[in-house]
């Protein structure tokens, strides 16, 4: 149905601070956060406080998501977000290779690695200047970039400990790992730039096996008998796709294996005999970490050694690393229950960091529904599916409105209050209507196949029952990923269909039959003359979004590059050409598959938007300025707040005049105050032991920061 808002320009804000319930009443820490489908994990210092916070990027969808350490563990921070490189590719790994105490960006880039160095400082805040890498292939003569592909993650490391990193590849074969090793300190003087040379042979002495996550080792057990060069083994066991981790895992001095695969849901581990040097494998556990609850992903399961509790030794995070696997169970985390020098892992839960969010799996499609018919629209949120028993599922998860008067929150019912199985209906989105004038309203369902089905409610408007009754609904077929909207759309008093499809298009099925008994007749596949495809790749997932605006029509479309198309001009002119007022609504760009939704979350008369992405995960826009977070540039973040946590007085580095305001989780103001350029102490000794949100306002930028 068409929604009523409030007139005027709207000034949307990403809100992390409206509650998320869970089923059994506790505050999802993350709710509004990104959802992750094939999460490549990274330590960096966001904030530049000393700590080391927790960069997530999803490569398939490209999306790159920050969480903040503090006293609550690791918290949504998605004001860094934009602040990191653009068009990041693949995968990403931190090391800091010039060693000035702050990680560097390392992803891919056609053919091979890109850099981007951290330049960091209190003044500008996170900031990264591009850096071109090159590696000198003594087997080629030419200075290419080091190869790696966007499926096969490196591992950075000092090999030999000289002081400058290297790099360990799978070969261009697939079959056994190259050391790139780095002679800059050895040739400049300096780790400041790079010098690679790729050292002919095998690094350690064994190949893997193209049809299981299995290392071939070498015949030799003992390092006496090695030769005094690594050798190239004549295999080609081509093998695309897997993440490699190289640690010192049992204390002896050199760099041990750890690597996901394609071929296996295993993780493999495979000891080094050597010496920092030269390495040589000796044994292998094709069940990592054996001792207790092994690791295993339907695909890749990729390994990242990290101190996730900050106790100062680092912990294991496996993760699914391949866009079809899995996409719900898919981040496991095992404690270090050892020591820095000697770890020993154990297996804690899976789902960590996503369970603390909401997540449907892959491809989320929020759409406002009073399914309970108290007067509060609940959040139904559909996907294309969760990866279950070797296929994909379709389910709607629900989330309950339970606002009380100034109190905004949903709380999860069930992350499965409709199932597709039976129907083997999977890409579902969801629209609601009263198509047979009952009093309650029925649902469409659109598709991947780019078909509908109707399913009518037979039950009431407080208590629905939702039971298939047509499938290929009125015969419409647009092709695939149908996205429908029931509204009316001529303003002549009957439920018309709006259709996105794949191709980046709408379908306009005007309402020729009644309110009873609609009869839904194609006006056109190409509404307001509109496109969001990406020119001549013919992708688009367009979501329309019709809304009015005291008595006029506006437009919103998802897209897949995740940005918000905005147009008016619709009324009187549904076959015309519509007016594009910005491609780029409100700045929002949710990267990959944005679809919106529209509903007052937090009862201030104006519209909010919850959007859904590829990632499977909500996140949430208001225009309630005490709950949003702005996506500040560089420039902008001109403060340092320290200690954090604080007892009694709040250290305040500005390098210009703001204002500042300090709020409660709730939104009430407790303090306002001026800080000028330099140090600023605050006495905050009279505050209650809790968390609190210190917003900073300076030339109509606004930063926020959690105490």
């Amino acid at each position: 149905m068409s929604s009523s808002i409030v007139a005027g320009q709207a000034s949307l804000s990403r809100d992390t601070i409206l509650k998320v319930l869970t089923t059994n009443g506790s505050v999802l820490k993350n709710g509004w956060s990104c959802g992750f489908n094939n999460p490549v994990f990274a330590e960096i210092d966001l904030n530049n406080d000393g700590t080391q916070d927790l960069i997530a990027f999803d490569g398939f969808s490209a999306r790159l998501n920050c969480f903040v350490y503090g006293t609550n563990g690791y918290e949504y921070a998605p004001e860094y977000n934009s602040l990191f490189p653009q068009n990041l590719e693949g995968w990403v790994r931190t090391y800091d290779y010039d060693n000035d105490g702050d990680k560097d960006l390392f992803s891919y880039i056609q053919g091979g690695i890109r850099v981007d160095r951290n330049e960091s400082t209190i003044s500008t805040g996170l900031s990264f200047i591009n850096f071109t890498m090159q590696i000198n292939c003594n087997y080629s003569g030419t200075n290419p970039n080091l190869f790696v592909t966007r499926v096969d993650i490196p591992a950075l490391t000092d090999i030999d400990n000289d002081g400058d990193m290297d790099i360990l590849a799978f070969s261009i074969n697939g079959s056994w790992i190259d050391l790139d090793k780095n002679l800059s300190i050895d040739s400049l003087g300096n780790n400041n730039q790079f010098k690679f040379h790729n050292v002919p042979g095998c690094w350690g002495y064994f190949y893997k096996e193209a049809v299981s996550n299995k290392a071939v080792l070498p015949v030799n057990t003992s390092c006496s008998l090695l030769p005094a060069h690594p050798f190239r083994m004549d295999q080609n066991n081509f093998d695309s796709g897997s993440a490699i981790w190289v640690e010192d895992l049992d204390g002896d001095g050199d760099q041990d294996f750890l690597c996901g695969d394609k071929v296996g849901r295993n993780l493999l581990k495979v000891e080094n005999c050597g010496n920092a040097d030269s390495a040589y494998a000796c044994s292998q556990d094709t069940a990592y970490p054996s001792n207790t609850t092994s690791a295993s992903m339907r695909d890749i399961a990729a390994p990242y050694l990290i101190d996730y509790d900050k106790d100062g030794d680092r912990d294991l995070l496996v993760a699914n690393f391949n866009s079809s696997g899995e996409d719900f169970n898919n981040t496991i985390y095992y404690e270090n229950i050892g020591t820095a020098t000697s770890p020993n892992f154990n297996y804690v839960k899976n789902r960590v960091l996503i369970d603390e969010m909401i997540d449907v799996g892959t491809s989320s499609h929020p759409v406002f529904f009073d399914w309970d018919g108290d007067g509060l629209k609940d959040l139904l949120i559909s996907n294309d599916g969760y990866y279950e028993g070797g296929s994909f599922v379709s389910k709607v998860a629900y989330y309950k409105n339970i606002s009380q008067g100034a109190n905004h929150q949903f709380q999860n019912i069930n992350d499965s209050i409709i199932n597709f199985r039976s129907l083997n209906i999977i890409g579902t989105r969801l629209a609601f209507g009263d198509l047979n004038n009952d009093g309650d309203e029925d649902m469409l369902v659109g598709d991947a196949t780019g078909r509908l089905s109707y399913f009518q409610n037979i039950g009431t408007a407080t208590n629905p029952n939702f039971i298939f009754s047509q499938g290929y609904y009125q015969n419409i077929d647009v092709g695939s990923d149908a996205a429908p909207q029931l509204v009316d759309v001529n303003r002549d008093g009957l439920l018309d269909m709006l259709i996105g499809e794949r191709n980046g298009n709408i379908n306009y099925y005007r309402n020729s039959g009644s309110i009873s008994a609609p009869v839904f007749s194609f006006e056109t596949d190409s509404f307001g003359k509109i496109n969001v495809g990406l020119g001549t790749y013919g992708i688009g997932y367009s979501v329309p979004l019709l809304y009015d605006v005291n008595g006029n029509y506006e437009l919103l479309v998802g897209s897949y590059k995740g940005a918000l198309y905005h147009y008016n001009n619709v009324d009187g002119n549904l076959l015309g050409a519509f007016q594009l007022l910005d491609s780029t609504f409100q700045n929002i760009k949710e990267q990959t598959k944005s679809y919106p939704a529209m509903n007052d979350v937090d009862g201030d008369g104006k519209f909010d938007l919850v959007i859904g992405n590829q990632s499977g995960g909500v996140v949430l826009y208001t225009q309630n300025n005490n709950n949003s977070i702005a996506e500040s540039q560089p420039e902008n973040l001109t403060i340092k707040v320290y200690p954090n946590p604080v007892s009694d007085f709040l250290n305040i580095e500005s390098i210009a005049g703001q204002q500042m305001d300090l709020y409660t989780l709730q939104g009430n103001l407790m303090q306002s105050f001026t800080i000028g350029s330099g140090l600023t102490k605050i006495d905050l000794s009279n505050l209650c032991s809790g968390v609190y949100y210190l917003k900073s306002t300076s030339n109509y930028v606004v930063k926020v920061v959690k105490l």
